[in-house]
């Protein structure tokens, strides 16, 4: 794609005008708006075919084709349970990947730490690789 310089508000201006208007009509608007500004007209015209040529790729759908996902089946954990060699002591805090417990290592060492906990569901690559960053 051409790499298009704005005027702004001009440019702007002129390009959304046109785009309110039927297609075979813009590029009239345009060259009547614009009078003996070539550059400009050229700019604007860059601008529409940019958009056309876009396909409507930020255009929200008129039908949607994607199904909302599936609700995974939740678990309470609770204070008390345990996870591996660990009890869960309390909730620390929650976003939106999970939870942090406050909790107690058994074993190889007896210490206190805090155990996140991931969401059913959010366990993709990129939640993964975050995941261990924080660890």
């Amino acid at each position: 794609m051409a790499h298009v310089k704005l005027n702004p508000p001009d440019e702007i201006s002129l390009f959304t005008a046109a785009l309110a208007m039927p297609a075979a009509e813009r590029l009239r608007f345009v060259a009547t708006a614009c009078g003996d500004d070539a550059g400009r007209r050229q700019s604007i015209e860059e601008l529409l075919r940019a958009h056309d040529a876009s396909e409507g790729f930020l255009d929200p759908p008129l039908v949607s084709s994607v199904q909302p996902p599936a609700v995974a089946p939740q678990f309470e954990i609770k204070p008390g349970d345990r996870i591996g060699k660990y009890q869960l002591a309390g909730k620390i805090g929650e976003g939106g990947c999970g939870a942090v417990y406050l909790a107690e290592q058994r074993e190889p060492v007896r210490r206190q730490v805090a155990l996140k906990v991931i969401k059913l569901g959010m366990d993709t690559k990129a939640v993964m690789a975050r995941f261990e960053a924080e660890r």
